[in-house]
């Protein structure tokens, strides 16, 4: 018997019965459902504090405050410069934190709290003020939001990067994160037409109950679930007895982990492809299909986003059950193809005419976001064990928070790109639905041709991805020789 199978057996890896096939996941690595559901609840607010700060913004700042869209924009993306600083300082911390309720979950706790108090801030910028002192006050605010959501959210990925050691069972625990993800996606485009209700006697006050409801309910109320009920797999065997991580060393060692910078460089083409796209279908349907009827392009705004949260949630299991069959890998090139044909149906579907054919878009490019976030959080897991293999620390929390500062600063980005587009195609929201032919053709452009490239290159860069299914339970069997089981 060779050491590293006597280490195994005598960490109790095949203990209390016979082992299981090669691939299987064994009972002791499976997650409960209320842990699941606990942990992937996280993810709703996770989700708004991107999708629905933008998504209020723009048309309120914009389309009802009348702040120059350039400016708008500048002040949603210089949040993320500050990201770069809170994100790995939070990762660092938390993997660091020792404490009797882990090193997530007391930081989790403490965000959910401070991100619901700071995100109705967001929204109470005085009606009266010009175009900078507006500019001023939605800056220092959004400071302090991202601050805090930097609190709860780091942690949170370290949390679901920790939950199983299993390679299949982690795509099972994320497809709960992408549901609530997709939750999130069903509603947030609606909470502007609903703060425009005549309930609230105006749309300034209608978006400031709305923000505050928001901000006590999602990311206050359910933010502390995942806190309150998730346990953390880690703490006592590894995270309560390894030597305390240094914060430049930890950070140079992981851009050297091939896999993790290839998961970097789709998540890079993914906020390049959001700069020149993201928010250019809303200025589409708004003033090329409807006219600059912005309530009715609104409503279809929000039909268009309830078709991607419905072909996301239908598209859940078939993703997890691709995934455990073929590989993550080979699973996200299948879906990237689908998106670069979606590329082209985009020129047809945001055109005038029958607006129903808009729903065809998520038939093709919905898939790709239910993919990319089960399957990313669950490779993101991977290449965490595959980091301890060579560094000898578990340190979810830098990997996560490099992560999640490139994945937050594609949100801000894309608000920057879309203020970019459209001042590059001379679009003028004075003129309405009579915008230049050229101001259309140019955002038709920008559209689709960033959806294919974006598509093209994520297929190209998963060819280099190395962490094979097999190679994930190989790196598991020599993690459990060197340090036992988890």
């Amino acid at each position: 018997m060779s050491s590293d199978t006597a280490n195994i057996g005598a960490s109790g890896h095949h203990e209390g019965g016979p082992a299981p096939a090669a691939g299987d996941t064994r009972r002791e690595d499976r997650v409960g459902l209320g842990e699941k559901l606990a942990l992937g609840s996280g993810y709703l607010p996770v989700f708004l504090g991107n999708a629905a700060v933008n998504s209020i913004a723009m048309p309120f700042y914009q389309m009802t405050m009348h702040m120059n869209p350039s400016l708008l924009a500048t002040v949603l993306a210089l949040p993320r410069l500050w990201d770069a600083v809170t994100d790995p300082a939070a990762g660092y911390f938390s993997d660091n934190l020792r404490s009797r309720w882990g090193r997530r979950r007391p930081m989790i706790f403490i965000g959910a709290i401070l991100q619901a108090l700071s995100f109705g801030l967001i929204w109470m910028a005085p009606a009266e003020w010009g175009d900078w002192g507006k500019a001023a006050f939605l800056l220092g605010a959004l400071l302090l939001f991202y601050t805090c959501y930097t609190v709860f959210s780091v942690p949170l990925y370290a949390l679901t990067y920790e939950m199983t050691p299993d390679y299949k069972e982690r795509t099972r625990v994320t497809a709960f994160a992408g549901l609530f993800n997709k939750v999130g996606e069903i509603g947030y485009s609606y909470l502007f037409p609903l703060a425009g209700l005549a309930i609230f006697g105006g749309v300034i006050t209608g978006v400031r109950v709305v923000g505050w409801a928001t901000g006590l309910i999602f990311f206050g109320m359910v933010g502390l679930l995942p806190a309150i009920f998730v346990k953390e797999r880690y703490l006592t065997r590894i995270s309560a007895k390894q030597e305390k991580i240094r914060f430049w060393p930890s950070l140079a060692s992981s851009m050297r982990n091939k896999a993790f910078v290839v998961l970097i460089g789709l998540t890079v083409c993914q906020v390049l492809a959001g700069m020149l796209a993201s928010s250019t279908d809303y200025y589409l349907i708004v003033y090329y299909m409807f006219d600059g009827d912005v309530a009715t392009g609104s409503l279809w705004k929000g039909n268009l986003s309830v078709g991607y949260a419905i072909v996301g949630v239908t598209t859940i299991y078939p993703v997890n059950w691709l995934a455990n069959r073929i590989g993550k890998r080979k699973t996200l090139s299948l879906i990237f193809g689908m998106v670069f044909a979606g590329a082209f149906g985009k020129w047809f579907f945001f055109a005038p005419g029958n607006p129903w054919k808009i729903l065809l878009d998520p038939l093709l490019c919905g898939p790709v976001w239910t993919a990319l976030n089960v399957l990313m959080p669950s490779m993101l897991a991977d290449v965490c064990d595959d980091d301890e293999l060579r560094c000898g620390k578990r340190r979810e929390g830098m990997l996560g928070s490099i992560f999640s500062w490139i994945q937050k600063m594609g949100f801000s980005l894309s608000m920057l790109g879309m203020g970019i587009a459209l001042d590059i195609s001379g679009f003028n929201s004075a003129l309405g639905g009579a915008q230049s032919p050229e101001s259309i053709l140019t955002l038709r452009l920008f559209l689709a041709v960033s959806t294919a490239v974006w598509a093209a290159a994520a297929i190209i860069l998963l060819q280099f991805y190395p962490l094979t299914q097999k190679r994930a339970y190989e790196i598991r069997d020599a993690l459990e020789a060197r340090r036992g089981t988890v």
